[in-house]
């Protein structure tokens, strides 16, 4: 955790309502993460807790006075703000002052070495946002819907903001890792899913059943070898001031794990589910993501490194899923593939300007999935990111050259990497080894623009083919059959070479074939 963070939080007027509320509940479950070692003994963390506003107060949003604010709270509490974060939420442009109050507070927050996140809540937080966050090395976060039905989707992004500006560097080593981060609508009475836990993670392990209606659920978790944790036997504990049902495990069996929530209402709930889980080794799955704004030339970049320990995991599906100005979302297959365990593609899928906050799922497909060759077991692994900010005369259609990511990759825009021809300076030392994503000879004709969208097609539907196998409830030769006829498509939909309708055809009409073969394997189970 970072013992030097200050929250500067809105609380104008038009803050009221499910936004101000759900800050607060979010504001409380973040407190509550802060141990005893971060300088946050029970008596502070009852003041901190005071201090936190339940409502709106005021009219008007000033967010140079709240950053200069919280400048001067670090330096009262005599704390070296190298390295201190200041997380600023609002849903308001600046309008008090002077209109550049990002000019105002930049040259003291860089000299004082403060790093800004930012939570934009709604389509009207103000747009310079993102100067602050660039300039101090922060983030920028991002809701889009924000009206009472959404309030569990509102906390998810809050928490995962709040949780990127409380880790510390110097608690890097201690990695959380999430298996599920999702909201889940119950039109039922039931919902239950199946959540692996491998050998590799299982230590503090926490899962997490929050809900508007937590009055009205019931939870029953069941593990591998059918030990049953529930509300009702007393095993999970339900917080009725968070709003949320835990269950904590120290040590956790490996296999697979089943939640199943009851709600006791005949309407709708929204429950935001959440299990994590900490490592029992250096080797476990590690799932990152990237972001890159829009260029002159080039459309967003969403990129994720799925690794095990430093070395690639090959063959997942990967799955971005973005929320768009507007309350929509959309979900992009991270269809290409570099090999230093990156999965990546350009998004065009606009629904006009604002922000567009990200997150990425990624899950094994049974005997593609590899790990130095050999078959990797199920795993699951879930993530939200930050945003990327696209204004309304600045929407790239095209994708660049198809060496662009790789170009990216070499001066370091992507996190931390192994790429054999770098030296330290950065510059390479020999032509880069071809690889899936980057660059190919001159000669080899790219995709046109229509066949790239006949591909994107295909592997969205190649991606629920395969999410389909994996769910059959059948013998392993079966379902490893029905793999095998899927094992030429991902060298197919990751290659930049140019197709043809019929080529794409056969592919479909292969997937066809798959699920004619699912369909009549469920009838028979």
């Amino acid at each position: 955790m970072s013992e030097r963070t200050v929250f500067v939080l809105d609380v104008s007027s038009s803050m009221r309502g499910p936004k101000s509320q759900t800050l607060y509940s979010e504001t409380m479950r973040c407190i509550n993460r802060i141990t005893d070692c971060n300088y946050a003994d029970q008596s502070v963390r009852q003041n901190i807790v005071a201090a936190v506003p339940v409502n709106y107060k005021g009219w008007g949003t000033d967010i140079r006075a709240g950053i200069i604010e919280g400048l001067a709270a670090l330096r009262r509490a005599r704390l070296r703000t190298k390295g201190a974060k200041i997380f600023v939420a609002t849903d308001g442009g600046h309008w008090c002052g002077n209109d550049d109050y990002v000019g105002d507070v930049l040259p003291d927050l860089i000299k004082s070495k403060v790093k800004v996140y930012c939570l934009a809540i709604g389509v009207s937080a103000d747009h310079d946002l993102e100067k602050l966050a660039t300039a101090t090395g922060g983030q920028v976060f991002n809701l889009s819907r924000v009206d009472a039905e959404s309030r569990e989707m509102m906390a998810r992004v809050m928490e995962a903001a709040m949780k990127e500006v409380i880790t510390s560097k110097e608690m890097a080593e201690v990695v959380t890792h999430t298996v599920i981060n999702e909201v889940v609508v119950i039109n039922g009475n039931t919902y239950e899913i199946r959540v692996p836990i491998e050998a590799d993670i299982g230590r503090n392990t926490q899962i997490h059943v929050r809900s508007e209606a937590i009055n009205d659920i019931e939870v029953e978790i069941t593990g591998p070898s059918g030990a049953v944790y529930s509300t009702t036997g007393g095993e999970i504990t339900r917080r009725l001031d968070l709003k949320e049902c835990v269950l904590f495990m120290d040590s956790t069996e490996s296999g697979l794990w089943a939640i199943k929530v009851k709600t006791q209402t005949s309407g709708t709930v929204r429950v935001h589910l959440v299990v994590e889980s900490n490592p029992t080794g250096t080797q476990a799955i590690g799932l990152q993501v990237f972001l890159r704004a829009p260029e002159s030339k080039c459309p967003p970049i969403i990129s994720c490194k799925l690794c095990k320990g430093n070395d690639p995991i090959v063959g997942a599906i990967v799955t971005a899923t973005v929320d768009r100005p507007g309350g929509t979302h959309t979900d992009l297959p991270l269809n290409l593939y570099h090999n230093d365990g990156y999965y990546y593609a350009y998004f065009t899928d606009y629904s006009g300007a604002g922000r567009y906050n990200v997150s990425a799922l990624a899950v094994n497909d049974g005997n593609n999935t590899t790990y130095h060759g050999a078959p990797v077991g199920q795993f699951r692994r879930q993530r939200v990111a930050n945003s990327f900010q696209v204004m309304a005369d600045f929407m790239p259609t095209q994708s660049p050259a198809c060496d662009h990511f790789l170009q990216l990759l070499l001066s370091n825009q992507f996190g931390s990497m192994r790429i054999n021809n770098i030296t330290q300076s950065g510059a390479p030392t020999g032509p880069a080894t071809k690889r899936s994503g980057s660059s190919l000879d001159s000669k080899v004709v790219l995709l046109s623009s229509k066949m790239k969208s006949l591909k994107s097609r295909l592997a969205s539907n190649y991606y629920r083919t395969k999410l389909a196998v994996n769910g059959l409830q059948v013998s392993a030769s079966e379902k490893s059959g029905l793999m095998n006829r899927l094992s030429t498509f991902d060298r197919f939909l990751t290659s930049v070479r140019e197709t043809s309708t019929e080529e794409i055809d056969g592919y479909q009409h292969t997937l066809d074939d798959v699920n004619d073969k699912i369909r009549a394997l469920r009838q028979l189970h």
